[in-house]
């Protein structure tokens, strides 16, 4: 029978985040843990990707997941990246105010957020099948 690991380790999480913001060309982006709400966030000011202490150990059943919140993030990064950050900045919160305007979500109707989010729902699997084959989960 096969031993399922239930926990993945924390030098595994490290290595599959490396792999994915080396891969995007996004490896000067810093990780940071940070206690919050949300599982992630690109702090865009900082170059910084933050993830929740929620994301310190993580278990076998939410590596999807995870996977794709990383590569949501990686996704702002990439836009940040491409256009500057002060651009980035300036269209995104353009882009929620005119979503709060229209009486709309300022994430859920956010093209940025929609956009990035399609991104990690397109690309999860094939990381996850990767690590997977690597041993990293």
């Amino acid at each position: 029978y096969m031993i399922i690991k239930e926990f993945i380790s924390e030098t595994n999480k490290n290595q599959m985040i490396s792999t994915l913001l080396k891969h995007y060309k996004v490896g000067n982006v810093k990780l940071q843990y940070k206690s919050m709400k949300d599982y992630a966030h690109f702090d865009v000011d900082r170059g910084t990707l933050q993830l929740s202490t929620k994301y310190k150990t993580i278990k076998s059943s939410q590596v999807k997941d995870f996977l794709i919140t990383i590569l949501h993030e990686i996704d702002h990064a990439i836009d940040s990246k491409k256009k500057g950050w002060k651009s980035f900045k300036a269209d995104y919160e353009w882009e929620m105010n005119y979503q709060i305007s229209q009486n709309k979500d300022e994430y859920k109707d956010n093209k940025y957020e929609i956009k990035a989010e399609k991104f990690g729902q397109e690309n999860w699997k094939k990381w996850f099948n990767r690590f997977k084959k690597e041993g990293l989960i």
